[in-house]
């Protein structure tokens, strides 16, 4: 194997790895906001969260870490639309946001 083949190999690697990742953390911020929705006595809609933003920062232990924020969707009376946001730092849910809505 050529130095070359290694290093692709070890870019495709890396990717598929991330996108994995990826999925496992954007899964475990829509179970949670389902969960804190329900808490609520909320209703999450569409049953999906986007992804917002991703960008470096730094974690409580100094060092890098990624931070993800995801954006759905809930209504507390079936007819109104708000937003909720979920922001991940690394695999850790750091906090869960609402927008202000309508307690019926």
């Amino acid at each position: 194997m050529s130095l070359r083949s290694i290093f692709l190999t070890s870019i495709v690697f890396m990717l598929v790895w991330y996108w994995l990742r990826a999925r496992e953390i954007k899964e475990r911020s829509l179970k949670a906001a389902a969960k804190y929705c329900e808490n609520l006595s909320l209703k999450l809609l569409d049953e999906a969260v986007s992804l917002r933003s991703l960008k470096p920062v730094r974690n409580t232990k100094g060092g890098f870490s990624i931070r993800r924020c995801y954006q759905f969707d809930f209504t507390s009376n079936g007819e109104d639309r708000y937003l909720g946001e979920i922001i991940i730092i690394g695999q850790k849910i750091d906090q869960i946001k609402l927008q202000p809505h309508r307690i019926d």
